[in-house]
């Protein structure tokens, strides 16, 4: 299983080692005296001005009433309500090692000194030091003087198990059983610490049992599930979540939420697709939707499953098929099938989805962009500015003039302007961009392609392309905008250096990128890497005539863009 199971707030703590000895004031004798009313007053009148917001004087105040405090500590005089202004000093300031010196002391004396605040605070700056054993003495001694506690129980097995002592974290795990509110929860997380520490067969028993004492209860049927498909007892797990799916209990969106984590922890994983973790994700979700064919919601996850998994065609039907689902009629959908076409190079069914989106959600703030991103991308870039245009004045007014699409529209503007042959409008487009978002990489990259393929302000444009690298020096496409900057500023062998980089990082997939490569390998006389690249341009998608072309143009004159 692998994964430490956190138990609330505290639990949360993963605290590390070394032990203090407890401080003692001076002096030979402890007396305990009634409060310093004026470091009292001094401290109240400092916190007073820090809610104000005012920052010096109040810490000024704190300095006075500490010092009158801890003269007295020092004499041998202690008081619990000094102690407490101490800390609440020391936690203002973040003092973490006052912080842990003043616990220690309110521990030493006990009683009347200390409160579940002190326990807590406590615990958690130890953590934050990375002291476990020290927190698990804080803990511990709020066992002592204070009421039982399910968290602190629950924190303590915890730190246990992050040190490796099996041991007492299984014995404070079975304290838990004492709290009847926290018996199902307990027992689950009983039965995943016993497989954290390696006792797997201890574990499936343990889960096992509590299934049959608690067969209805939908937290143990889920954990059993997972614990199951998490061991790869493939059959038993299926068997288990489509029992769950079919209990009516159990909504449609925590079943899709749940498919979502799963989703995500698998994408995260970077697993290869025939990944037996895959298999069964593909296998539940399409059981879910067997379950519940009525489930529009369940149908949509199950798309997003197939396209994580690269299986975009049959994603499509299931995207489709949920759009005539009762209450099937999202967005999400529609924009997930527009993409989709697009990615499988369906240009007009990525138009027709749009109009359709835009049909079906005309008050939807993304209804324009994905309708004139899919008009500029089909040829129509003066379509596309128009509505993007309508779009943003739209959106600007919803919003009082802060539309948070406007980075988005003035980004799709810039590249509709690019289409149309419009240097001035694109420029203004993503100047206005830049100028709110200056980190924006993706847009110094764009315009900076663009300006080098208009062949102006090329300097201009390799700055701008150097800055999106230095946000993210692995993106090929970032890469292969320098290449095409050097290109048309006729510095072949830098173009090269560009290239190689942009190859390294992926753009050998990217037929464009290949294209470009072609070009420079042309100029620098390796006509054998030429060929290579302009056949694998004709593999990653570019067509044969485009090909042929780019090839004749290249062998008589060299000039790639003319025959782009």
């Amino acid at each position: 299983m692998g994964q430490r199971w956190i138990f609330g707030l505290l639990i949360a703590l993963c605290f590390s080692t070394s032990v203090q000895a407890q401080e003692v004031p001076r002096g030979a004798w402890v007396r305990f005296v009634s409060q310093d009313l004026k470091a009292l007053s001094l401290y109240f009148e400092g916190m007073a001005i820090l809610e104000e917001g005012q920052k010096g004087k109040p810490f000024k105040l704190f300095d006075k009433a500490k010092a009158r405090i801890e003269k007295r500590v020092n004499s041998g005089q202690i008081n619990s309500g000094d102690l407490s202004v101490l800390f609440n000093i020391a936690r203002i300031t973040g003092d973490n090692q006052e912080i842990l010196r003043l616990g220690q002391l309110r521990l030493y004396f006990g009683d009347g000194f200390m409160d579940e605040e002190l326990i807590s605070v406590c615990a958690q700056t130890a953590y934050s030091l990375g002291d476990l054993e020290r927190a698990i003495v804080f803990l511990k001694a709020g066992d002592r003087f204070l009421p039982p506690n399910m968290e602190r129980t629950a924190a303590i097995c915890n730190l246990y198990a992050n040190l490796g002592e099996a041991d007492s974290a299984l014995a404070n795990m079975a304290r838990l059983f004492k709290y009847p509110e926290f018996e199902i929860d307990a027992s689950i997380r009983y039965c995943l610490l016993l497989n954290d520490f390696g006792l797997d067969n201890e574990a499936y028993i343990a889960m096992e049992l509590l299934f049959q004492r608690f067969p209805e209860a939908l937290p143990v049927q889920m954990a059993r599930a997972k614990f199951l498909q998490v061991g790869q007892r493939e059959v038993e797990a299926q068997a288990a979540f489509e029992a769950i799916y079919r209990n009516l209990d159990f909504s449609e969106e925590a079943i899709a939420e749940d498919f979502s984590v799963m989703l995500d922890e698998l994408t995260g994983a970077n697993l290869p697709k025939d990944h037996a973790a895959w298999q069964t994700l593909l296998l539940l979700s399409s059981k879910a939707c067997e379950v519940r064919p009525e489930s529009a919601l369940l149908a949509r996850v199950r798309g997003d499953v197939l396209i994580f998994h690269g299986d975009k065609r049959e994603a499509m039907e299931v995207y489709e098929h949920s759009l005539t689902l009762p209450n099937g009629v999202l967005w999400e959908v529609y924009e997930n099938i527009s993409v989709t076409r697009h990615e499988l190079g369906d240009m007009e069914g990525y138009l027709a989805t749009a109009f359709a989106a835009n049909e079906a959600f005309p008050d939807h703030e993304r209804a324009p962009l994905l309708l004139g991103t899919a008009l500029d991308m089909n040829g129509q870039p003066q379509q596309a500015i128009t509505i993007f245009q309508l779009g943003l004045k739209r959106s600007q007014s919803q919003h009082q003039g802060n539309s948070p699409l406007a980075p988005e529209y003035y980004f799709r503007l810039g590249t509709a302007f690019f289409h149309a042959g419009d240097l001035e409008n694109m420029s203004a487009s993503l100047d206005r961009l830049l100028l709110f978002f200056p980190d924006h990489a993706q847009a110094k990259n764009n315009y900076a392609y663009y300006l080098a393929n208009f062949g102006v302000r090329l300097d201009e444009a390799l700055t701008m392309v150097d800055a999106a690298l230095k946000e993210q020096p692995e993106n090929p496409n970032y890469w292969d905008t320098k290449a095409v900057v050097f290109m048309n500023q006729g510095k072949w062998g830098k173009a090269s250096g560009a290239m190689v980089e942009c190859l390294k990082f992926g753009g050998a997939q990217n037929a464009t990128s290949c294209l470009h490569a072609a070009q420079i390998f042309y100029h620098l006389d390796r006509k054998e890497d030429m060929e290579t690249f302009l056949t694998k341009a004709f593999e990653n998608g570019a067509s044969e005539e485009e090909v042929v072309i780019i090839r004749r143009q290249l062998l008589q004159s060299g000039q790639l863009e003319t025959a782009l």
